[in-house]
């Protein structure tokens, strides 16, 4: 259930000190404007299994900055002044966190008719100065075939004093494309979000959509089995990614060939290798055959031996053991500061799923554990991974058990009102949020876990030197496209 409460702007900096002394944590923030009601900040927070929503109405396009006491809301403000105008007072980090261009019409979410001049803000340096200190450019466009971001790095020599990410170059309006009636089929569009997370964005779409509406239970089964198959091909491509990072080519080039058989199974069972075209708002697209999945039950049989002989590989090198360990790493206080998410989070001890906390669909009625590490390094993240791997087999194989006959599909009526649709995307905690006015989509929101991680990221770095940056950076293996919306 989700608790909605208003709460005045004076009175949310305390309100969400209370808050965050009883175990919540900001989910999201973000901000809607004249129509829902004359400008307003919504604030998502979550203890496990409860939510509470919180409207705070604006009188001004200013307000105070909350980032300043509270770092894991710098991207939120980042975001309101860049994409609706809104600017909180005693903030200065205006660098640009979307959008790389000028643009003539204003803030891209902006709906009154206020002024909408805005002032191009170029890419920041770092501002660190010292002897033997200097600062490297990298990106946007890089040497292998990755998405575009552009770095800063001030170093002294190799070691790194501080990185910054500038994103923003993969920007598509996806927000404002999805501001349309209720009835229209917006699948096509949020399962495009971030490509290797299509089951994921497209699941959190149909919950948004669905409220508190059960799906058939065979859909269910088959929702929870497309999710898994998304993760295991996400962490078998981080492992091979990190292998290949160390110089270590035959875990590398062995870890991509299985990536590809879970692929090739996907476009069998789902008719799509990135499994688009599956999942819709009530329940799944389509079915999957007996013989497919007998066809399921036997990749993932090969999948936990495969695994163990590719971990050993990679345990027995000391050349990757040397690069991986105390590299990288995110201690528990920085995690919980900036509230890390997914595998990046469970790798620094914190014991978070959604999965868990929050079960949906099928995961109500499975067994599942959580896969932890303490030491946040990039070894911890691989180690989670792969235990992540053997985790997504155990659940595909007890859905297998459970399968029976049914329906796929039920349909969906939506309210007004909002509603929120949150997964355990492979990257971690993913959210979309809905705010429907008259049958109709006002504000839809977006939070990909990589909008949070890059921040991390960036705090992972410092201490290490600038080629361990592509391995640290596969450790993470965070979304362009994800962040930049």
């Amino acid at each position: 259930m989700i608790r909605s409460v208003d709460i005045q702007m004076l009175d949310l900096p305390n309100e969400l000190n209370v808050l965050l002394s009883e175990g919540y944590g900001v989910v999201c923030m973000y901000a809607t404007e004249e129509g829902l009601m004359p400008h307003s900040i919504q604030t998502i927070l979550r203890k496990t299994d409860k939510i509470i929503h919180i409207t705070t109405p604006l009188d001004s396009y200013e307000y105070p900055s909350m980032s300043i006491w509270m770092p894991s809301l710098l991207p939120y403000e980042r975001e309101m002044q860049e994409m609706n105008g809104l600017r909180p007072k005693g903030f200065t980090n205006y660098g640009p966190q979307r959008i790389m261009w000028k643009y003539d019409d204003g803030y891209p979410l902006q709906k009154d008719e206020l002024p909408k001049e805005r002032t191009e803000v170029p890419i920041p340096g770092n501002n660190i100065v010292g002897e033997g200190v200097f600062e490297i450019p990298v990106g946007p466009v890089h040497a292998g075939i990755i998405e575009p971001g552009h770095f800063r790095f001030s170093v002294a020599g190799e070691p790194i004093i501080k990185v910054t990410a500038h994103l923003g170059f993969t920007y598509r309006g996806i927000e404002k494309l999805l501001e349309t009636t209720v009835l229209k089929d917006n699948i096509r569009i949020v399962e495009r979000i971030s490509g290797d997370t299509a089951v994921a964005n497209s699941l959190a779409y149909a919950h948004a959509i669905e409220g508190d509406m059960e799906v058939p239970y065979r859909a269910q089964l088959l929702r929870v089995i497309f999710s898994e198959l998304e993760r295991i091909q996400c962490h078998f491509g981080d492992i091979s990614g990190m292998a290949k990072d160390t110089g270590f080519a035959v875990p590398a080039a062995t870890c991509a060939g299985i990536r590809e058989k879970i692929l090739r199974l996907n476009e069998m069972i789902g008719g799509h290798r990135f499994l688009m075209g599956t999942i819709v708002p009530g329940g799944v697209r389509r079915d999957i055959s007996d013989n497919s999945l007998k066809a399921i039950e036997k990749r993932m049989l090969k999948i936990d031996f495969d695994l163990e002989d590719l971990m050993r590989m990679l345990d027995n090198s000391t050349l990757f053991t040397d690069r991986a360990e105390t590299t990288g790493i995110v201690t528990k206080e920085i995690a919980e500061e900036l509230r890390a998410l997914g595998p990046t989070a469970r790798a620094s001890g914190i014991k978070t799923d959604i999965r868990k906390e929050r079960p949906y669909d099928a995961y109500k009625k499975l067994g599942m554990r959580l896969y932890t590490a303490d030491k946040g390094d990039v070894r911890s993240r691989l180690t989670v991974k792969a235990g992540e791997i053997v985790e997504s087999v155990s659940l595909i194989n007890q859905c297998l058990d459970r399968m029976e006959k049914g329906e796929l599909r039920t349909e969906v009526n939506m309210q007004d009102g909002f509603n929120l649709g949150i997964v355990e995307a492979p990257r971690g905690e993913l959210m979309h949020a809905v705010n429907v006015v008259n049958g109709n989509i006002w504000r839809y929101k977006i939070r990909d876990p990589s909008f949070i991680n890059w921040l991390v990221l960036e705090h992972a770095l410092p201490g290490n030197i600038v080629p361990d940056f592509p391995l640290i950076n596969k450790s993470f293996n965070l979304s362009y496209s994800g962040n930049d919306l």
